[in-house]
């Protein structure tokens, strides 16, 4: 290699090109490309890692360096998920088909979720799964997990599963007690094994709190997806510049709208109000809708500590009746909330739409409102629905019946430019004052909600029509096509597990085989089944098979709403993408050329980084439902260990039959237990959304999981009587 500098892609191919010749120890690589000096030694370590990271390269025990030939190897590498149940999976892409690695909760080798892993001992079957043991860590996805000191050094896993442990520095051992509960940071490195158990280095991330603290496991969850209750020094510094109320230098530039009509629609107990809306019903039956956002980066200047812990934190979180805020309060429930009679500052998209449905004209300005009314759904529901006007809400009725009535023709419009309906099937957790679980509902969405879905998914997309024909930078909201194998396989499981007809879903197929189908043959689809027991099961499936929605600095659509432009405009009190959306779109004339180019740059990294942490509060969200549930049960269980509850199996695959009961509690069947059902004669074949009868076997508060045992004697009689 010559003394030049290289780029790092440059250094990686001749890597590449060494190791195509022969296998070659670290020093043999580093001799054969004459690396030499500081600086050429940090690239090339760098190179180096990122091929290992990337799949190319393979370091075997003896310290040799080869290229990962999969097949030679008889290996496989990539990112390990890790479930409830402690069953970690692989998927590799192999010859355009997808293969599902499984790995056993025993042979996990201390690999946490999101790690990128080496697997061998690789067994196929004859479906698209393998078994496969993890052979070594390549790189930690987060690398931080909980554990629990038990004293004297120890640390026992609180929440990950496999026989792990770690030593951390005495020093940082000084300010633990016995049963504190800590967040550490783990090295991937394995440095020895002790009485069966992996053993790693650790360094304490922070202390959560104790095992016997009334909130430990809400909070647990919460430091291990990266969000905590506590502001940094600086943010609460910083607070203190910010004002309790509207001063009179803010309305410069600003359309007043104090005395309209205009009021908000959130839960009974929703603090951090960021929508409001209005609306005018024209002569021509047109409507001029009004959608009135908080304008947070009026006050939340780029590069302050609020704004870099906002970026860091990327959205608020709900787990339970707990909120971890992006803002502190005095942001997200003060100043920045549209509160009902006092002045506050906004963002206001007026939406002219025709008598179809369609958005004729928009224009988007920054505003002054007074929120006439703090309304709920509840209280709004009961006026769209049963035509009951609750008290204080009679000067408002005529306005929410022209909303309802517009709402209408945008969900009707919605369906015919293709918005897929793929149901709900979120639980609502109903908790005690001190949190402690007692009923979960199945979350519908009534009129109400639906109004005010319809009102800003409209909002989003004039916002990010606009930039598109600005072709300014800008924070959009993507959705990708569905894999057409993937949703076929899907499609096919729905045909042979018989939840639809045969007709319908070869129908389909053929339609996805022969490229002509759109979003708006899959909500044809999926509203033929809407009345079906078994709909939730049907749309999860689906949905299964469809990519996630994410953020992108390109504007490539959005294909669940029907969409060509799409972005998050209307949360920007909990959405930090929305926060970046309202400073890309203040009034383009507000800018010199040059001050937007650096966005171009930025914006990748900070999409990428919403996104992740997007994922990061839905998973926390889960976690915390699935901990509810499993407090439910426990509490349930000690009461009566032989009750027999009735439910749907709602997901079955070869490591694990999960059941939904009739009273939203999801648990799991594991496939130990279903093979000593058939060993001791109980060979009634199960299938997806059949009903079952279960009792509970176990529940794990750490892991957060519910197990079931099926009672064949009480299903074989509910067999029965849906004969009869």
């Amino acid at each position: 290699m010559s003394k030049e500098i290289l780029t790092k892609e440059e250094i990686k191919n001749e890597i590449i090109y060494n190791l195509e010749i022969k296998k070659l120890t670290l020093d043999q690589v580093r001799k054969a490309m004459h690396i030499k000096g500081e600086t050429m030694q940090a690239s090339f370590i760098n190179a180096l890692n990122s091929l290992e990271e990337e799949g190319k390269i393979y370091q075997d025990e003896e310290g040799y360096y080869k290229i990962f030939d999969s097949k030679q190897l008889g290996k496989v590498q990539g990112v390990i998920h890790i479930n409830q149940t402690g069953q970690g999976f692989v998927f590799i892409e192999y010859k355009g088909r997808k293969i599902k690695y499984l790995i056993k909760e025993e042979h996990l080798n201390g690999a946490l979720e999101g790690d990128v892993v080496v697997l061998n001992n690789i067994h196929h079957g004859k479906t698209n799964y393998a078994d496969a043991n993890v052979e070594k860590i390549i790189k930690r996805g987060k690398g931080k997990t909980i554990f629990e000191y038990a004293g004297n050094g120890e640390f026992i896993p609180y929440t990950i599963h496999g026989n792990v442990t770690v030593i951390c520095p005495k020093e940082e051992l000084r300010k633990l007690v016995v049963g504190s509960r800590v967040l550490v940071d783990i090295d991937k490195e394995r440095i020895a094994i002790i009485e069966n158990k992996a053993v790693f280095e650790g360094h304490i991330d922070k202390v959560v709190g104790h095992k016997d603290d009334p909130d430990i496991e809400v909070a647990t969850i919460a430091a291990e997806h990266g969000f905590l209750k506590e502001f940094p020094a600086d943010v609460i510094e910083q607070l203190k510049t910010i004002p309790d109320k509207v001063q009179k230098e803010d309305l410069k530039g600003r359309k007043d709208l104090r005395n309209q009509i205009i009021f908000t629609i959130d839960g009974k107990d929703t603090k951090d109000m960021d929508d409001a809306i209005s609306i005018v019903k024209t002569i021509d039956n047109h409507y001029i809708l009004s959608v009135h956002i908080a304008d947070v980066s009026y006050y939340i200047k780029e590069g302050t500590p609020l704004d870099i812990e906002a970026k860091k934190r990327g959205t608020s979180v709900y787990l339970a009746d707990c909120v971890i805020p992006m803002f502190p309060h005095q942001i997200s429930n003060g100043i920045c909330s549209l509160n009902e009679g006092v002045d506050r500052l906004t963002k206001t998209v007026d939406m002219y739409i025709s008598d179809k449905g369609e958005i004729l004209d928009y224009v988007i300005y920054d505003s002054i409102i007074n929120s006439k009314k703090k309304m709920n759904y509840d209280d709004v529901n009961k006026i769209l629905e049963q035509n009951i006007i609750p008290q204080g809400y009679e000067s408002f009725a005529s306005d929410l019946k022209i909303m309802q009535e517009l709402s209408e023709i945008l969900n009707k419009n919605n369906a015919k430019e293709g918005k897929v309906d793929f149901g709900s099937d979120e639980i609502k957790i109903i908790t005690t004052p001190t949190g402690e679980p007692i009923e979960f509902e199945a979350r519908k969405q009534k009129t109400a909600e639906k109004l005010i879905e319809n009102f800003m998914v409209a909002a989003n997309s004039c916002v990010a029509e606009y930039h598109r024909w600005l072709e300014t930078p800008e924070v959009y909201r993507v959705h990708g096509n569905p894999n057409d194998d993937n949703l076929l396989n899907a499609l096919r499981t729905l045909k042979q597990e018989g939840l639809c007809p045969k007709e319908e879903v070869d129908s389909l197929i053929n339609k996805i085989k022969n490229g002509h189908y759109n979003s708006q043959d899959l909500n044809f689809f999926l509203t033929h089944f809407k009345d079906n027991e078994n709909y939730l099961v049907i749309s999860k499936l689906i949905l299964k098979s469809m990519s996630k929605a994410k953020y992108s600095s390109s504007c490539d659509g959005h294909y669940g709403l029907g969409l060509n432009y799409y972005t998050h405009f209307t949360s920007p009190i909990r959405r930090h993408p929305d926060l970046m959306v309202h400073r890309l779109t203040n009034p383009y004339e507000h800018y010199e050329p040059n001050q937007l180019l650096p966005y171009y740059n930025l914006l990748p990294a900070i999409c990428e980084h919403d996104s992740k942490m997007e994922r990061e509060a839905d998973q926390a969200e889960k976690e915390t439902l699935d901990l509810k549930m499993a407090e439910y049960m426990q509490r349930e269980f000690a009461e009566d260990s032989g009750k027999i509850y009735t439910g749907r199996i709602i997901n079955m695959t070869p490591y694990d039959t999960e059941i939904r009961l009739d009273n939203n509690i999801i648990g799991h069947v594991t496939p130990a237990d279903l093979a000593h059902a058939k060993a001791i004669g109980h060979n009634q074949k199960l299938k997806l959304g059949e009903r079952v009868c279960v009792l509970v076997k176990e529940v794990s508060i750490p892991h957060r999981v519910i197990y079931f045992n099926l009672n064949y004697k009480e299903l074989s009689k509910s067999k029965q009587k849906v004969k009869k």
